[in-house]
């Protein structure tokens, strides 16, 4: 399968084990800057679309196969906690995807039934769009606007929507809201997160590029086995999802960016 990963930059130097001459040394998760602080266990399954709120609280697709077949459930961690909690309201083995509005302060989720709006105080989630709209993945820029792919002929297109009403972009020349850089084809399943400058690609390995990088992906050192998610906190701490479990790494000390130790 044939995923497309839209491209979102934001300016200023990143994280892990990096200079601060413009960010362009490769990346490697150093030991030396940070602490592997929480694992979270996920049973048989593993975690994709990994997503932080503002409050802490890490949403993530649990993907898995049982005697039915795959299935994608969404869960939560919440801030201060180590246990995935399931969320009522959401079509089981069928949601997708999670998308975290921060203009609004809002989750949102991708389902088969169309997208569904996360409630806090009860830990539910209601629907918010037609029922039938399909989709496969939802996105949200920094301006509150929501972005959907879906593939009626097998191919991975785009559309913004507008209320229920998809509107199919033709070309990347016209994504301006999305401010899309470039974009990246990978031949299989893929979560793409960014803090600051990096995009990064979770797809059992760990890849990323830089603001105005061009030719291939480069690969981030030291991950801990297959990661499939990757997510970051409002204050550069980061989890990376691997079979099974989340680790959480927390930063040593206050610095974004490193200079490598030889």
């Amino acid at each position: 399968m044939r995923v497309l990963l839209i491209v979102l930059y934001l300016k200023s130097c990143v994280t892990f084990d990096i200079p601060q001459n413009n960010c362009k040394t490769d990346l490697s998760i150093d030991n030396d800057h940070y602490n592997v602080t929480e694992s979270y266990d996920l049973g048989n399954s593993f975690p994709s679309d990994a997503h932080y709120d503002i409050n802490g609280n890490l949403f993530f697709v649990e993907s898995g196969r049982n005697l039915e077949g795959y299935y994608f459930n969404i869960k939560t961690i919440k801030a201060n906690t180590t246990s995935a909690q399931e969320i009522s309201g959401l079509p089981q083995g069928e949601s997708y995807s999670v998308a975290v509005d921060k203009k609004n302060e809002k989750v949102y989720f991708g389902t088969s039934r169309g997208i569904f709006l996360y409630k806090h105080t009860t830990n539910e989630a209601t629907l918010a769009s037609d029922p039938d709209l399909r989709l496969n993945m939802l996105f949200i820029d920094k301006d509150g606007n929501k972005y959907i792919t879906d593939s009626p002929d097998g191919v991975e297109e785009l559309y913004l929507l507008a209320e229920n009403k998809k509107i199919r972009f033709s070309t990347f020349e016209d994504l301006n809201e999305m401010a899309v850089d470039g974009d990246v084809s990978y031949e299989g399943y893929a979560q793409i997160s960014f803090y600051r400058n990096v995009v990064y690609i979770a797809s059992e390995t760990l890849s990323y590029i830089h603001e105005n990088d061009s030719g291939p992906l480069k690969l981030v050192k030291n991950i801990p086995g297959k990661v499939t998610a990757i997510a970051f906190d409002k204050t550069g701490n980061f989890v990376l999802g691997t079979n099974g479990k989340f680790l959480k790494y927390t930063k040593i000390d206050n610095n974004d960016c490193y200079h490598r130790r030889n």
